[in-house]
């Protein structure tokens, strides 16, 4: 492996961003400070990029919204005299908040549409390549319904219908979720959700997009509407000064923990997943008990094995044009508008 992709005290970096992620879980300060101190001098963005999605994947509170500030704070510095401030804080404002896993296993069991759904007023399209989703449904007919199943607190559907806009239409998506925000009337609720796509849009496009963000805002939307206010959520919470020059001169071994399915050791060592997600869940502190805590997850692992989506009937895209009157709005807006 290339010198690059080991840290200042040696240590493989893949290795380092899981022990980020797990700790601030567990809410470890000590490791959570070691760990971002061994990525920030040569993995900055890559540790931004992993402490945004902590805020979504793991956090029962709105934080995203803090985390993403900090980040554009922490971009804003010189580069050649970057204080560690804004990192610092972040991390304390991750260990401190509730944690629970509603959004990744949102993402995991229920952001799919692997199997197609009829939907009323609904007819296949085929190879009728027009505003239409993978499964090919009309898109703004989905937008219409993504809204009525998010109000009527169906998680299912709103869990396919948002991934029928999502492999598409991410950006149309986006709107539609900051839509249904702003109709709910909860200025925090909105706040997050743009922070969420402001998250997601940071995402390199190198690489497929995590669809973490995704879920946590369709989990957040379902949770309001669910229970009729946002109270539940807190704010404002106190959390723990960290220093990471306290970290400077010290060298900290992995711990055990860190070595899952994810990473090369846990692989050799035949961790698998369903350890990983028992082992993961159960570790959260604060705990804050979510939606989703008693439900399996055979649906992942089926799809899993079977594959997320059904290559064999997939609806044509529509060509760029299209695509860019859609993105810029030229399009009709909603069969329901």
């Amino acid at each position: 492996m290339a010198n690059a992709l080991y840290t200042k005290n040696g240590h493989n970096m893949f290795e380092v961003s899981s022990l980020i992620q797990k700790a601030i879980r567990r809410s470890n300060k000590d490791y959570a400070c070691y760990a971002a101190n061994e990525l920030a001098p040569r993995f900055r963005k890559y540790l931004w990029k992993r402490l945004l999605c902590v805020s979504a994947e793991d956090c029962y509170d709105l934080v995203t919204n803090k985390i993403v500030a900090l980040k554009q704070a922490d971009d804003a510095q010189s580069w050649q005299d970057k204080s560690p401030l804004f990192i610092e804080k972040a991390l304390g404002i991750l260990l401190a908040t509730r944690k629970n896993r509603d959004a990744d296993y949102f993402a995991c069991n229920l952001l799919n549409s692997r199997n197609r759904i009829e939907l009323p007023k609904d007819e296949y399209v085929g190879s009728n390549a027009g505003c239409y989703t993978k499964n090919g449904h009309d898109m703004f007919l989905v937008a219409g319904l993504l809204e009525r199943a998010i109000i009527g607190k169906d998680d299912i559907r709103a869990g396919y219908l948002a991934n029928e806009l999502m492999v598409r239409y991410r950006e149309f998506l986006w709107k539609r979720l900051i839509m249904i925000a702003g109709n709910l009337n909860y200025q925090a609720i909105t706040t997050e959700i743009v922070a969420l796509k402001k998250a997601d849009d940071m995402q390199p496009g190198s690489s497929p997009k995590s669809s973490i963000f995704v879920a946590k805002a369709v989990t957040v939307l379902l949770k309001v509407v669910k229970y009729g206010y946002c109270g539940f959520y807190a704010n404002d919470f106190p959390y723990p000064v960290t220093c990471l020059k306290d970290y400077d001169n010290r060298y900290m071994s992995i711990p055990n923990y860190v070595f899952d399915c994810h990473t090369h050791k846990g692989k050799q060592r035949g961790k698998t997943k369903k350890e990983f997600i028992i082992a993961e869940q159960s570790a959260l502190t604060p705990y804050k008990e979510g939606e989703y805590d008693q439900c399996g997850w055979d649906r992942f692992f089926y799809l899993e094995k079977n594959g997320f989506y059904d290559k064999d009937h997939i609806t044509p895209r529509p060509d760029e044009k299209k695509m860019k009157e859609i993105e810029d709005g030229c399009v009709q807006q909603s069969l329901f508008d």
